[in-house]
């Protein structure tokens, strides 16, 4: 399997003691609870059953649609939640088979399946382009973004590439003679913070049942979270791919933004991280830090130069893309099963206990008990 990079090298996972009473397999692990009383009862149970895993920020204009549509499916199906917009992989007629479809779920005894709709989060931009009133059918995130869209150029912009996919250029040349227009800052239609709520109980009204994320990135978490929370989300996806770079910096900020969460009264709300580069075993153990969602964007980097390469081709068939992204798929699934894993051998032991560290700096910033192999 490809090497990832690891980041938080210098945290490791806690084994229980010789002798310590360890039989049966741990209860499978689960996504904490939904409490809001406006989520339905689907998606809070499609939530609990989902991997802690979710796709959050792919480029889905570099590949063509058939490929992208099979990307989305076969990581539905292994439970993956993914952020994508009907109009981002949808064909010249609106369908989209990852939208429209119904994935069974275990058990396997087929009278005692349910189905549902493929775990999906919907991207709601404060200039809301390529959105659609369909895109709120059946979600199970609808997630407001309060960061400010940076593309590969390093602009507040968005490309003409994303624009076109958005169908928002209707084959005309790009906005404005150039190949980008800039992005915005915060809805138009919300005032301030203070208003956010309004927006959050709108969106509610318009995917009845869906659960509602905050995306916010971290310069001025602790003067903008209050306001987050004032607006009752179910949970805030934190993205700190743009201010940390080592290890230790990325788990004190998961640490901390929990307990500031916490502090301010958002005990119930669910935090997820969008990381940049980390490997499966960074994933369970900011998990273990206070996070219960972690983005994988990074563990495509290395996959994405091949789909891109067969989609810029032109010879790519649908059953080719869907090959291509079921081999994706069976790649990240073995990493995830990792984290999974890791997951599930914490269950039994006291969260104080579950990771440590032989470096003193690492356990005196994070509050860890540190190992001493020797004394």
């Amino acid at each position: 399997m490809n090497a990832m990079r690891a980041r938080l090298e210098k945290i490791k996972f806690v084994s229980p003691r010789a002798g310590s009473l360890w039989t049966g397999p741990p209860s499978p692990w689960q996504h904490p609870a939904l409490h809001s009383d406006r989520v339905s009862t689907a998606v809070s149970e499609t939530f609990k059953s989902l991997s802690p895993l979710f796709l959050h920020g792919t480029a889905w204009h570099h590949i063509d649609r058939d490929q992208a549509n099979a990307i989305a499916l076969a990581l539905g199906d292994i439970g993956i939640p993914v952020t994508v917009l009907r109009s981002e992989i949808s064909n010249q007629n609106g369908e989209s088979t990852f939208h429209d479809s119904l994935r069974s779920t275990e058990p396997s005894d087929r009278n005692q399946r349910r189905t549902r709709y493929y775990p999906r989060l919907v991207p709601y931009r404060p200039e809301r382009y390529g959105l659609a009133v369909s895109d709120f059918d059946n979600a199970t995130v609808i997630d407001i973004r309060l960061n400010t869209h940076r593309d590969e150029t390093g602009r507040f912009a968005y490309s003409a590439e994303q624009l076109a996919r958005w169908d928002l250029l209707k084959g005309e040349a790009p906005i404005s003679g150039g190949s980008w227009v800039p992005s915005a800052t915060f809805p138009p239609d919300v005032p301030n913070l203070n208003h956010l709520v309004n927006k959050s109980s709108q969106l509610r009204t318009l995917s009845k049942g869906a659960a509602i994320f905050i995306t916010v990135d971290p310069f001025h978490l602790e003067d903008d979270l209050p306001g987050i929370l004032n607006a009752e989300p179910d949970g805030i996806i934190l993205q700190l791919e743009c201010i940390v770079s080592d290890g230790l910096e990325l788990a004190k900020f998961v640490m901390q933004t929990r307990k500031m969460m916490d502090q301010l009264g958002g005990q119930k709300v669910v935090l997820w991280v969008s990381p940049g580069s980390i490997d499966a075993d960074d994933a369970a153990k900011l998990i273990a830090l206070g996070a219960s969602g972690i983005a994988i964007d990074s563990w495509f980097d290395h996959l994405w130069d091949e789909v891109e390469s067969t989609s810029n081709s032109g010879y790519a068939s649908r059953s080719h893309a869907a090959n291509q992204a079921n081999r994706l798929a069976s790649e990240i699934q073995w990493h995830a099963n990792r984290t999974m894993g890791l997951l599930y051998s914490l269950e039994r032991l006291p969260r104080d206990q579950r990771l440590t560290s032989l470096d003193p700096t690492w356990c005196q910033s994070l509050g860890l008990s540190r190992t001493n192999v020797f004394s």
